[in-house]
């Protein structure tokens, strides 16, 4: 037989390749070469909810982090990445990195957050020598915390600042300066707009407006940050600015009120904006002309309005009402019109009064107001209304009563009761409960002898109130020369105030209070 040489060298070269092999693979017990992974594990509760977080506060987060190589924590590099998750605005919202800690502390005051809108807050955890990252994802909503309150306007040495009572009584100091650099100089007057507000100046949405010695400013309702000097709200700014009103009037009541004329009285002037009265941006016109068509005439620093007379003010020159319409060729929209002749009933002339305005507010009926007025040394209650009895003989004049009201011709601040007939009002220390229909004081509460009170507020009710029973609240500040201080009234459904139900401290000089919500 025959043996092939070749056959042999061939399987005796394979039998050597599998020696080597098995060889190799007896000896290579090890994993040399080879650099293992630290398996990164991120846990935290908070990431299974909606976290909201309010302007102003700061956004605290420290997750879990499980380590398969505990000793390879400094070799760890962290990313905290945020971006709208809000599908209707983009769908690629841009990618902000806000920190580069394992902790995360970061105050919310602006970008890249916006009030109301849903965020993705992502960390990264990198592992520096092998380059694999983890990723975690929490959902964040910016709330605001100011929604309701009360908002409370202080003097502190001329400067202007603001604090806000919470509706579990919770105070915070400093809203105005924790939130913006220039000063507010001489603190007059809060103005706000319980309905949306559409002029194309910004966004539509509620106003806020801070009146003061050195002109008003508008300031965003959600955050109280400024945005608007005064004279940007003219189309061509007063020569003098001595801000007394600046407020919105509607034609209807209850949630769907909307705006129907804004009115500002600067230097006892008068500047209409007619909202949506023409497209475009709409601001506070020229100062409006009187019936004479000059502006010899000064307006005190009320306002009001209803579904059939949307504005009324009252001329202390000529002593009369005057109403200033928003939409009409002739009379001007936006001048001081005379009101017509039926709308006086017997108890006044609405044009002709003959008598000082020095305090008007809503009454307990709806779409009624109650003007104090100054004839000599006697004091008279002018009961008004801006809703027509008939389109024939409106009678928009109500009452007129000589009042007996001790103090009432030098009070230091009042306010109209919007659920009963009364008028609460301030001397030195001392707040007096008036009452329309008996024509007498009925009540009287003294504050500490060095406490005059400064301002008075009136809540027919307060949206979110804490408390178990809803009541309506009297708000009253006072100043002792050194500390402000704020009671709350609970009033009960007579009006009766009794005594202060709360006591809050640590204000500067309260000058107005209004209640946000």
């Amino acid at each position: 037989m025959k043996i092939n040489i070749k056959n042999y060298k061939l399987i005796g070269a394979l039998l050597c390749l599998v020696a080597i092999m098995l060889q190799s693979c007896s000896k290579d017990e090890s994993n040399d070469g080879l650099t293992p992974i630290n398996t990164i594990l991120i846990s935290d509760p908070l990431s299974l909810t909606n976290i909201t977080v309010f302007q102003g506060d700061t956004l605290k987060l420290k997750p879990t982090l499980t380590l398969s190589m505990a000793e390879k924590i400094n070799k760890l590099q962290f990313s905290w990445l945020v971006y709208n998750s809000n599908g209707a605005i983009s769908l690629a919202s841009p990618r902000t990195q806000i920190s580069d800690q394992y902790e995360l502390k970061y105050p919310i005051k602006g970008d890249p957050f916006i009030l109301g809108e849903p965020y993705v807050l992502r960390l990264q955890v990198k592992d520096t020598e092998t380059g694999v990252s983890s990723y975690f994802n929490y959902r964040v909503t910016i709330g605001n915390k100011y929604g309701s309150g009360w908002l409370v306007l202080e003097d502190k040495a001329g400067k202007g600042d603001m604090s806000f009572i919470f509706p579990d009584s919770s105070v915070e100091h400093q809203i105005y300066s924790s939130r913006n650099t220039a000063p507010l100089l001489g603190p007059k007057k809060l103005e706000l707009t319980p309905f949306v507000v559409t002029d194309d100046i910004s966004a539509v949405g509620k106003r806020l407006y801070i009146l003061a010695e050195s002109g008003s400013q508008e300031y965003n309702y959600l955050t109280m940050v400024k945005k608007f000097d005064y004279s940007f709200e003219f189309f061509s700014a007063p020569a003098i600015i001595k801000p007394q009103v600046m407020t919105w009037l509607s034609t209807t009541s209850g949630a769907t009120r909307s705006p129907n004329i804004g009115i500002v009285i600067n230097n006892g002037k008068a500047h209409s904006n007619l909202v949506g009265g023409f497209p475009g941006v709409k601001k506070w016109g020229d100062i409006a002309l009187n019936d004479q068509g000059n502006t010899n005439y000064a307006l005190a620093p009320y306002t009001a309005g209803g579904p059939n007379v949307a504005s009324i003010v009252y001329d202390n020159t000529a002593q009369r009402f005057y109403t200033i319409i928003a939409f009409s060729a002739t009379p001007a929209a936006g001048s001081l019109t005379p009101l017509p002749a039926n709308a006086s009933s017997p108890a006044f002339d609405m044009n002709n009064v003959g008598m000082t305005m020095i305090f008007q507010d809503s009454a307990d009926v709806v779409h009624n107001y109650n003007a104090i007025m100054k004839s000599g040394s006697d004091a008279y209650l002018l009961r008004f209304k801006t809703i027509n009895t008939s389109t024939a003989t409106p009678n928009l004049s109500v009452s007129k009563t000589l009042m007996n009201a001790p103090g009432i011709l030098n009070y230091t601040a009042a306010a109209g009761s919007t659920n009963t007939g009364h008028i609460y009002y301030s001397n030195n220390n001392v707040l007096s409960r008036y009452e329309t229909g008996s024509n007498t004081i009925v009540e009287t509460y003294s504050f500490p002898a060095n406490e005059q009170v400064t301002a008075v507020k009136y809540a027919k009710y307060n949206f979110n109130d804490k408390d178990a029973v809803k009541k309506s609240r009297l708000v009253v500040g006072t100043w002792n020369g050194t500390e402000g201080k704020l009671y709350y009234f609970a009033i009960s459904q007579t009006g009766a105030m009794g005594e202060p139900t709360k006591q809050f401290t640590g204000f500067g000089k309260i000058v107005d209070v209004a209640y946000k919500y």
